[in-house]
Parts: structure tokens; C-alpha cells; sequence
């Protein structure tokens, strides 16, 4: 028996194995690159929807009333319309720069989401006692969140 000859077969099946391996892992990491992008384009696109869609019901929102015959100033009526439909200050949903690269878009896309989730953290990081007996203390070990 030729342990030699037969130690180099082995080798080279591992090998040839180990190329075959590497090669299924390169194609998964590429179509997984195409998916990534795919959505990335997919989301950019429904976040555009999304503004565009917001946008356009903050307008409705904040229309013109139809001025009455009555004898108030129509300025000071759009004025307080316009103050009480106020949104509270969010984060502004990611709006995509056609001059941007994909890297930088997806920079910014992933830095709007950390905006809106830290907004919302922020804004649940209290909770406020249930049981009518107001304390400071209790408030601090009531938190819904230790994160902040």
C-alpha cells in the first residue's frame, strides 16, 4: 500500500470540497448583495411613498379654511389652525438624493432609522406611576426602559 499516494488523494478531494464550498459561498454572498440592494431600493421607494403621502395629508391638514362672513380676521384664523395642526417634532423620514451614492444612501437611510428609534426610546423612557402616589424615586424604577 502507497500511504503517500493515497494521503495526496485525500488532499486533493478536500480540496477540490473545499473549492466547491467556497465557490456556493461566494454565489450566496453575491445573491444576497442583489437582494440587499433590491430592497434597499424597494424601501427607498415605499419611503418616498411614505413622504410624499405624509407631506400631503400635513397640507391637508393644514389648509386654508374657508373664511367665514363672519367679522374675525381670516389671518388669525389660518394662524391658529396652523399652530394647533402642528405635528410635535419628529424625526423627517430619509428622503434619497439622486446624487447620492448607494453607500451614502444607505449611510443615510441607516442614520434616519437610528433617529426614529432613538426618538422613540426617548419618548417612552418614563412611565408615569399607576398607583396616584406620585415619587420621584418610584419614577426613576419604574422606567420602561434602562437603556437611556
Amino acid at each position: 500500500m502507497d500511504y503517500a499516494a493515497e494521503i495526496e488523494q485525500i488532499a486533493a478531494e478536500a480540496h477540490r470540497r473545499s473549492a466547491m464550498l467556497m465557490d456556493e459561498i461566494d454565489e450566496i454572498n453575491r445573491q444576497t448583495a442583489l437582494r440587499a440592494e433590491q430592497f434597499a431600493v424597494e424601501a427607498g421607494q415605499r419611503l418616498r411613498e411614505l413622504a410624499e403621502q405624509e407631506t400631503a395629508d400635513d397640507e391637508a391638514e393644514t389648509a386654508e379654511p374657508q373664511p367665514d362672513q363672519g367679522g374675525e380676521d381670516p389671518a388669525h384664523e389660518v394662524a391658529s389652525v396652523t399652530a394647533v395642526h402642528t405635528p410635535p417634532s419628529r424625526p423627517v423620514a430619509f428622503v434619497p438624493d439622486p446624487n447620492m451614492t448607494p453607500e451614502q444612501q444607505r449611510q443615510a437611510e441607516i442614520r434616519a432609522a437610528v433617529a426614529r428609534a432613538r426618538a422613540a426610546r426617548e419618548a417612552r423612557s418614563t412611565v408615569a406611576p399607576s398607583d396616584g402616589d406620585y415619587d420621584s424615586e418610584s419614577e426613576y424604577y419604574r422606567r420602561s426602559t434602562w437603556l437611556d
